[in-house]
């Protein structure tokens, strides 16, 4: 008798794959959750897809949540993966918290999904047609998810000379420079999933803000709570309102100071000395509605 042959290992073919908890707050604050149908299978699932070759996680959740809904989403958070069984082998899903954004196409049927659903947590959890994706959307924090983002203070681009400007001083311009720096700003902002722009209405302001508006699609809203000079309680109230979102506050030199001594009040901390250079941002990041770290970004060197 020959020696017997080691029994090999039962290999089993991995598929990764990778979707999103797609939500979003309504006009009222109530949260939607996004839920597809897949006339291939007749299911109602979370949208998902398998990843292609060299991309991340992340990029596979982003890529087919776009292709299968139409909505281009910023990632809030990670969530976790799941396991199961089809054919072929076992299928992971990287699952993903994920919030839309401006410049999203919108919904239109496709090959993959030919409808999709807004609808609450509850309703959400009553379609969906498996186990794994309904305890995901019951076991979520939502609540607290939608009330973590980064807010970005930026201060104005470099305008013209103060004293040497005739005009009233709401429509002093930026200069060359300033425009440069706005452009450059504006690329460095483009993928970071901005989802608000507010702005002071002094033109240097708007004008630094426009380049942004333009590469992110989130239109520009106008506050005068913002201006040179303005009310720092009602600055305070217009940004703690925005807790929650990826937004650019573009104000000037005397608020912003003034506005993180606020939040640095209700707990914020600094990485770094304090600076506030014009064409700088900073960073404010958001966990569950409260600012917990703001990271200086100096002004772009043009």
């Amino acid at each position: 008798m020959g020696t017997p042959r080691p029994k090999l290992p039962d290999v089993t073919r991995l598929i990764r794959a990778a979707g999103g908890v797609v939500f979003r707050n309504t006009a009222k604050g109530n949260l939607r959750v996004l839920v597809a149908h897949r006339p291939r299978y007749d299911d109602w699932s979370l949208p998902k897809g398998k990843a292609d070759t060299g991309e991340t996680p992340e990029q596979t959740a982003i890529r087919e949540v776009l292709e299968e809904t139409g909505y281009h989403c910023r990632i809030v958070a990670p969530l976790g993966a799941t396991r199961y069984r089809v054919s072929g082998g076992v299928k992971e899903v990287s699952w993903y918290a994920m919030k839309p954004l401006p410049d999203s196409p919108g919904f239109k049927k496709n090959n993959e999904t030919d409808a999709i659903k807004w609808l609450s947590r509850r309703k959400a959890v009553a379609l969906l047609d498996y186990d794994h994706e309904q305890n995901l959307v019951q076991e979520t924090d939502l609540k607290k998810l939608a009330q973590t983002g980064t807010l970005r203070l930026l201060r104005h681009t470099t305008a013209g000379d103060r004293s040497k400007w005739k005009g009233s001083d709401l429509q002093r311009p930026l200069t060359r420079k300033g425009r440069r720096q706005a452009e450059t700003i504006a690329r460095a902002l483009e993928h970071a999933g901005i989802e608000r722009i507010v702005s002071s209405p002094y033109d240097r302001c708007l004008q630094t803000a426009e380049p942004i508006s333009t590469l992110t699609g989130a239109r520009i809203e106008i506050s005068d709570a913002l201006a040179e000079e303005g009310d720092l309680d009602a600055a305070y109230a217009l940004v703690d309102a925005m807790v929650g979102t990826n937004a650019v506050v573009c104000s000037h030199g005397d608020l912003i100071p003034a506005l993180i001594n606020r939040m640095m009040w209700a707990g914020l901390s600094l990485s770094s000395r304090f600076y506030c250079s014009k064409g700088s941002i900073w960073e404010i990041d958001v966990d569950g509605g409260k600012f917990t770290t703001g990271h200086y970004v100096p002004p772009p060197e043009v």
